[in-house]
């Protein structure tokens, strides 16, 4: 809602994003996570963040940042149970109740954040167009097989002027590195094939092949719970529909309509953009 119709089919909201003609390189630049830190520390002032997949693992002392509010979407129940108490890089996470269930309040350190809530993070039905001032996610784009369709849908719940905050793990430095990278092409007709939800047959062949093409690639010996069957790569989540590099996030992100203002490899595994959309 609010957003042009967009181009090719849809998939991307930015109607006047051109693919290219060639594959685009970023080189990384090998900066410190602090400076990743700084940045998304200045976002966080009095600002309302939306986290999905979270109460995240990754990133020490993102709850401890001035955020006015943060409310987690996960898909997981379980996940979202299992918080309860644990300590997530230097925060304290809790949920009321004994245990977090959908709905419950959560807090980092004592100090009261927002909500968990169980719901679908590629679709965030539940979530009102321009709720929040950052939308964060990391490790969970490559979990999507249609990552445009999830993008789109956290473009939607942004305030004009508001902030993508995500990381993808690096595929060389992961069970993907013998993965081919995927493009915005790949990524376009994933969006056609309604690739998250589908249950068009034909859609479902064209994906059960990629599963089983993406498991005889996979480091296995890295990875010993990736599977080749469809309906329980879906089901769990866990699989990697595709591989990124900094120069296919920032594909993504002009797809989108948002301005990349940090992009860069961290820790030497984690691919970290901070973009912004339109006032």
């Amino acid at each position: 809602a609010g957003h042009p119709a967009g181009a090719f089919g849809g998939a991307c909201p930015n109607a006047s994003y051109t693919l290219p003609r060639r594959r685009r390189r970023v080189a990384p630049s090998a900066s410190a996570l602090a400076s990743f830190g700084a940045k998304l520390g200045a976002l966080a002032r009095n600002a309302s963040a939306l986290e999905i997949g979270g109460p995240t693992t990754a990133m020490g002392g993102l709850y401890a940042q001035e955020w006015a509010s943060v409310d987690v979407v996960n898909w997981s129940d379980d996940e979202v149970r299992n918080i309860q108490g644990n300590v997530y890089g230097g925060d304290r996470v809790a949920a009321t109740g004994g245990g977090a269930t959908s709905g419950s309040a959560f807090y980092a350190d004592g100090r009261l954040l927002g909500q968990l809530v169980v719901a679908d993070g590629g679709r965030l039905e539940h979530v009102a167009d321009g709720s929040y001032d950052v939308v964060m996610a990391f490790h969970v784009l490559e979990h999507f097989a249609d990552p445009l369709r999830a993008l789109a849908a956290w473009r939607r719940v942004l305030r004009p002027g508001g902030y993508f905050v995500v990381s993808v793990p690096w595929a060389e430095q992961t069970y993907d590195r013998r993965v081919p990278v995927s493009t915005i092409y790949d990524l376009i007709l994933a969006r056609a094939d309604a690739a998250d939800s589908s249950d068009d047959p034909e859609v479902l062949r064209r994906l059960e092949h990629r599963v089983r093409a993406y498991h005889r690639l996979v480091d296995l010996d890295t990875c010993p719970n990736c599977g080749d069957d469809l309906a329980t790569v879906r089901r769990l989540k866990g699989y990697h529909w595709h591989a990124w590099d900094l120069a296919l996030l920032q594909e993504a992100m002009a797809c989108i309509g948002a301005a990349v203002e940090y992009l860069d490899i961290v820790d030497n595994w984690h691919q970290l953009v901070i973009a912004r959309v339109p006032d």
